[in-house]
């Protein structure tokens, strides 16, 4: 089969491997649709600490496919058509039995800790089959949506941290996928007002169609005044930062209403994460402050749910199609911010 693999800072080479077969209780799946997140983009500029040196490992964690071949006592059968849920736990600590598989002490992941869908095939472990991580869903979907309930998933995790509800005022940093999602769910979740921060005017123009009901860029005094006009005297109901800016959060604090939610959705650079905050406002507003890493199967669950019933139009994210030989393309537009989602469809 061929896959795309990991061969140090920089290089993704398209390689030859060996098909796998299932073992007992594992499951083979042939990838209809892989997409690439910004998760992939790190990855292949070293800058992972799952990717260390050298691992010839093949990345992609947004994955969607149909079932080809299962071992024995496998949860699965062939023939289906699957999202692939990629985290899964030890099943045994503490975290685990309370269905927080994402801050498991020894997490994996399909595409990170082990290969993942760049390839023409990828090999699910029994864990990950035990553990419900293949979601099923009908003929008739386009598997390149279905790809995108991992990032929907996440995002619906920080989205619910948040927890908005009717009439809320909510700010939004960042309109990529990420940011868009989280425009939808709050729209979703009734927020009456959905305020977003984004400096590119292109994406700006994304989130007006998403039902953002104004766009700005990071002045803090035009964000305050939208909120004004919102009639949020004292600041939004909710603030979520998907976008990696330090400035971003410190901002965030401040357009916060009294007992306001913020979540820091986006993680920063690992040698820029230090920051200062202005306590004092999370103290005398009495704000929660939350931060969410990527998803558990509840989210992934209720993110497939969205796309397949047509709630949230994920479709309209992607900008582009690649197979497995034009996937040195298919990154390089990824990484340029010319386009919100490339799925490679092998």
């Amino acid at each position: 089969m061929k896959a795309l693999v990991y061969r140090g800072p920089g290089s993704l080479l398209l390689e030859e491997r060996t098909r796998p077969h299932p073992g007992e209780g594992e499951a083979l799946l042939k990838v209809d649709a892989s997409s690439i997140c910004g998760t992939d983009l790190r990855i292949t500029a070293g800058s992972h600490r799952a990717y260390a040196g050298n691992s010839g490992r093949i990345p992609g964690h947004e994955i969607a496919g149909t079932v080809v071949e299962t071992g024995d006592g496998a949860a699965a059968s062939v023939g289906e058509s699957v999202f692939v849920a990629p985290n899964y736990g030890c099943g045994h600590c503490r975290e685990c039995h309370r269905g927080q598989v994402n801050l498991c002490a020894e997490p994996r992941a399909v595409g990170i800790t082990e290969d993942g869908g760049f390839a023409e095939y990828v090999l699910l472990r029994r864990d990950l089959v035990d553990q419900g991580n293949l979601l099923r869903f009908g003929d008739g979907t386009d598997p390149a949506a279905v790809a995108l309930a991992e990032p929907l998933a996440c995002a619906l995790r920080g989205s619910r941290a948040c927890r908005i509800g009717d009439e809320d005022v909510v700010v939004v940093y960042g309109a990529g996928p990420i940011g868009l999602f989280h425009v939808a769910l709050a729209r979703l979740a009734g927020a009456s007002t959905v305020v977003v921060c984004e400096p590119n005017v292109d994406r700006r123009q994304r989130a007006l169609a998403w039902g953002a009901t104004s766009v700005h860029d990071a002045n803090l005094e035009e964000l305050q005044a939208a909120l004004e006009d919102a009639g949020a005297t004292r600041g939004a109901d909710a603030v979520v930062v998907a976008a990696p800016v330090a400035a971003a959060q410190g901002q965030a604090l401040e357009l916060a209403g009294p007992g306001g939610r913020v979540n820091f959705f986006a993680g920063l650079p690992r040698d820029r994460s230090r920051i200062e905050l202005d306590s004092n406002l999370i103290h005398y507003k009495e704000l929660v402050v939350t931060g969410t890493t990527a998803s558990t199967n509840d989210e992934c669950r209720a993110a497939l749910h969205l796309i397949v019933g047509g709630l949230v139009d994920v479709s309209s994210l992607i900008d582009a199609r690649f197979d497995l030989a034009s996937a040195g393309d298919a990154f390089a537009l990824a990484g340029s911010g010319r386009a919100l989602k490339v799925v490679i469809e092998p």
